[in-house]
């Protein structure tokens, strides 16, 4: 089993209601756990197989620089004009992926796969 964070965006309550609520109908309620802090110390001690949150959000580069400095996959969803519709890897840090807050729901299993898989490697080290 795996434990995937999901990071409050304090600016946008009803989305981080919405997402829930699409974790919950995917079935994925099991595999990630919510927290409402991006206080350092709260994401330093994450004890997580990857994150996911918005790119925009009071806190974003705390949790990237504990993202690639623990190797988590961080899922960031954005609004932006240049956000993709997939799940797109950034070619220079290869566990970040980012899309479209509008096709969150769409790529979500494709990244709590990439999160099992990278638990499932550092588990054979």
């Amino acid at each position: 089993m795996i434990k995937v964070t999901y990071i409050d965006d304090h600016r946008r309550p009803e989305r981080n209601d919405e997402y829930k609520s699409i974790i919950k109908a995917l079935g994925l309620s099991e595999d990630i756990e919510f927290c409402g802090s991006v206080e350092i110390d709260v994401i330093e001690s994450l004890n997580t197989d990857g994150v996911i949150c918005h790119s925009g959000m009071d806190g974003y580069k705390v949790v990237e620089h504990f993202a690639k400095q623990n190797n988590w996959p961080l899922l960031s969803y954005s609004g932006s004009v240049s956000s993709p519709p997939n799940l797109l890897q950034n070619p220079f840090s290869p566990n970040i992926y980012t899309v479209d807050c509008n096709y969150f729901e769409k790529v979500l299993l494709e990244f709590i796969e990439i999160c099992k898989n990278k638990n499932r490697e550092n588990n054979n080290d």
